[in-house]
């Protein structure tokens, strides 16, 4: 439980840890000796997230003192991940000493949505469906103007993280983002919108690609390519 630190609670994956300190006590009469090859043993399932960072600094421990160890907990994976720690001593009926551990690896999940179209990371192949093809549009008049949404789907927030949070390279000159309304914290579960408007200066095809810098460890930056016709 969090009550007693025994579940450290939600942590990143991405870069997150979170420590919590336990204290040894003697409340007998006699010295307290730790006296295991590992003064503190951490094992279980995902032993490997759960490192001990100090301590203790002694092994006997004197009537009425105390020793105290810190547990790191750094997440490899989402969801709940589980360990044990056992602590060898001398005391009879408590030897070894073992408790369960645990913590929840939490991560951001970005996607983006087009038309009800999902676009992939990485999507290079635009088409008017998705909305990342705008179709002809004349170069001396008018421009087109395509939503698209960022979702969350992951459980952590999720961070727009660039200086120019919708970037645009190719022909810079025919497409720009409006991101006015933009959210830069997207919180688990929810989502922000922007706008992508197409006004050519030359007729042909036009190109570019977006980019999204974000906190989503496997999709940052988030790219797709989108295209128009000057006509």
């Amino acid at each position: 439980v969090t009550s007693d630190g025994t579940d450290f609670g939600d942590v990143e994956v991405a870069g997150g840890t979170k420590d919590h300190v336990f204290t040894v006590t003697n409340t007998g009469v006699a010295t307290l000796y730790l006296d295991g090859a590992t003064t503190v043993a951490i094992g279980g399932a995902q032993s490997a997230e759960f490192t001990l960072t100090s301590g203790p600094s002694q092994t006997n421990v004197v009537s009425g003192g105390y020793v105290t160890f810190t547990v790191r907990f750094d997440p490899a994976a989402t969801g709940l991940r589980q360990a044990n720690v056992t602590i060898s001593n001398n005391d009879g009926d408590e030897d070894p000493y073992t408790f369960d551990i645990q913590g929840t690896g939490i991560a951001p999940e970005m996607g983006v949505y087009s038309n009800t179209t999902t676009l992939a990371d990485e999507d290079t192949d635009p088409s008017v469906a998705e909305g990342t093809d705008f179709g002809g549009v004349g170069v001396t008049y008018g421009a087109v103007t395509n939503t698209l949404t960022i979702t969350n789907s992951g459980t952590a927030i999720l961070y727009l993280t660039g200086g120019t949070l919708v970037d645009i390279t190719g022909h810079t000159s025919d497409f720009t983002a409006d991101t006015s309304g933009i959210t830069t914290n997207i919180a688990a579960g929810s989502y922000t919108t922007f706008k992508l408007i197409f006004d050519p200066t030359a007729s042909g095809t036009r190109t570019g690609v977006v980019s999204i810098a974000n906190n989503d460890s496997s999709e940052n930056p988030y790219n797709f390519y989108i295209q128009g016709t000057g006509t």
